[in-house]
């Protein structure tokens, strides 16, 4: 066990059925299919050389020590890499392949259409500081997980550390000169947190590595990192002047996101709609909840004095791990869904690169082969507040037993758990963002409707700000980029419409500003509650634990896709206006 961290044992705690609910028999591959898979096996070759660090995360460390190329050759060939990639999987006849194969076509096709969005028309290396502190590239997964010796993970890391000045040079010369002032911020910010992990974190890690030569070169190392990190900040910091207040994508190029990236075809006037509906919804629910507490007081006042029901600042780490064991209580005698292997999530601090938000999700590679545990972050409020700001940036205990379900059981955690036990390599591999923070959301409402919190009002009111906070993101999202909201109309928003504090207002205002895609949350969940209703309308006598188990079993899938498969191909689009 580190050092200030908790474990906690899923299926040891909770006594949980290892046993999934029955899903269809495969059957025999065709010569179709073997062709597919063949073809797939080129592809993901590929995909993983330019994206190292993903092959890392996952769990292949064929590629441990290599940093990613993002030089404009390396960019342009990977464009056209994935431009004839699209052209060889679109010309295979779904016609010919079986169900399995069926979804990992629809599954690889996604892949590539969202990194060609990425890369060909967001032109996120040219626009965007975050996408090279943040995905790309980092030596956190050396650090973090413990999945081969420390000499060996040392040695990697230091091939890694010796690389990445050339990375982050390519960073500074691949931005263009004008980009977006709130981009500009959060790449300052975020890469003073990279910087502070890198002379910290990742240098006390082999601190007493036996291997004094290794260990000596690798501590240098990170020294000269660290400095090349400031320097790409200087770079950042020099872009300032010229910096733009305009960040937003517009209505066409949103609507072009969510067609490439999700595969979701609606125009705004949906979007604005169900949006609108479900924060009407969550609404009023509150409100009632609000009065079953006292009647006789306003809302606000009610809602405020639930949330200052909170942890201390030092015991949230505490807080988390008990509510698991009640969710994972209820989740085994409800039989919710099946709990596939034994695996373990451990509750931590954030690293300082990753305070963003108050809590996330780290799970263990899907084809990782040590017994590893999956990690579930909480970041502490910023110090540089003042007090009051810092102690309302806490959760309550309401709000953080749905956020615990949300990043944990049955969310991240068990969603991941079920991609590792059964689901092809590509599945395992590729997820897209309404299939995964959809599902996670969706389990927060349905884990009320099954009795999480025992029906005290105080335990809905936890759910519904949670529930409420994705509606305003949805708004938000809506406002940024198709719309004229400012950053400052939405801090307001947050704390108006979602009861949020000052502190997680401006978070989430300004995490909008560079993640156009989370209004995904609900939109996703939106998507799995009508699955939900649709299937279950098929399949009468049939238990929710089978429903969750058959969309779990295609992974993090596009939703649309896991509709298809799941209530056949005449089923149509998601939510569509009936």
């Amino acid at each position: 066990m580190r050092r200030g961290a908790i474990v906690f044992s899923l299926v040891v705690a909770c006594g949980g059925d290892t046993r999934r609910a029955s899903l269809p028999e495969p059957m025999e591959p065709s010569s179709a299919d073997t062709e597919l898979a063949t073809k797939i096996e080129g592809f993901v070759a590929g995909h993983l050389a330019f994206r190292p660090n993903l092959a890392i995360d996952i769990g292949l460390h064929e590629n441990d020590g290599k940093v990613p190329d993002r030089s404009a050759a390396a960019i342009a060939a990977e464009i056209a890499r994935l431009e004839a990639a699209q052209r060889t999987f679109e010309a295979i006849d779904p016609a010919k392949l079986g169900h399995e194969s069926l979804v990992d076509r629809e599954v690889v096709l996604a892949e590539i259409r969202k990194e060609l969005y990425q890369l060909a028309v967001r032109r996120r290396p040219q626009r965007d500081p975050f996408y090279y502190l943040f995905g790309s590239f980092s030596l956190n997964p050396y650090v973090a997980r413990d999945y081969a010796p420390a000499d060996q993970r040392a040695a990697a890391m230091l091939r890694a550390c010796e690389a990445a000045p050339a990375y982050y040079q390519q960073a500074a010369t691949q931005l263009e000169p004008a980009l977006p002032q709130v981009s500009l911020q959060v790449g300052l910010m975020m890469s003073g947190g990279v910087a502070d992990f890198v002379k910290g974190d990742a240098k006390k890690a082999f601190a007493s590595l036996p291997d004094a030569a290794l260990r000596g070169k690798l501590q240098a190392c990170l020294d000269r990192l660290a400095g090349e990190i400031v320097t790409f900040q200087g770079a950042l910091k020099s872009r300032m002047p010229a910096a733009t207040p305009d960040f937003r994508l517009g209505a066409e190029p949103l609507i072009a996101m969510l067609r490439a990236t999700e595969g979701i075809e609606m125009d705004v006037p949906r979007l604005l709609e169900l949006a609108r509906a479900d924060y009407e919804r969550n609404h009023l629910a509150i409100e009632k909840a609000a009065r079953d507490i006292d009647p006789k007081r306003d809302v606000a006042s009610v809602i405020a004095e639930v949330s200052a029901d909170k942890p201390a600042a030092d015991r949230v780490l505490e807080e988390a791990t008990a509510q698991l064991v009640q969710i994972n209580e209820l989740i085994a005698d409800k039989q919710i869904v099946s709990l596939p292997r034994p695996d373990k999530v451990e509750v931590r601090t954030s690293p300082s690169f990753m305070r963003g938000n108050f809590a996330a999700f780290g799970g263990v590679g899907a084809f990782e082969t040590a017994p590893l545990p999956s990690f579930y972050y909480i970041a502490p409020p910023d110090p540089t507040w003042p007090a009051a700001q810092q102690q309302a940036y806490l959760p309550s205990r309401a709000d953080l037993l749905f956020i615990s379900a949300h990043e944990v059981s049955p969310g991240h955690f068990v969603q991941g758990m079920h991609q590792r036990a059964g689901t092809s390599r590509v599945r395992r591999m590729f997820e897209t963002y309404t299939s995964s923070e959809g599902w996670a959301h969706y389990v927060e409402e349905m884990m009320w409707e099954q009795g999480l919190g025992g029906g005290d009002p105080r335990a809905h009111i936890g759910q519904l700000k949670n529930a409420l906070l994705r509606n305003v993101r949805f708004l938000v999202a809506l406002g940024y980029h198709t719309d004229q909201l400012t950053p400052e109309d939405a801090t307001g928003m947050f704390i108006k419409l979602a009861f949020a504090d000052p502190g997680n207002a401006k978070q989430q205002a300004m995490r909008g500003t560079m993640d156009p895609m989370f209004l995904g949350y609900t939109l996703g969940k939106l998507i799995i509650l009508e699955l939900r209703a649709d299937w279950q309308r098929a399949n009468p006598g049939k238990s929710l634990r089978e429903f969750h188990d058959q969309v779990l079993s295609y992974g993090e899938a596009p939703l649309p896709v896991i509709r298809r498969m799941m209530l056949g191909a005449d089923a149509g689009p998601p939510l569509r206006k009936r």
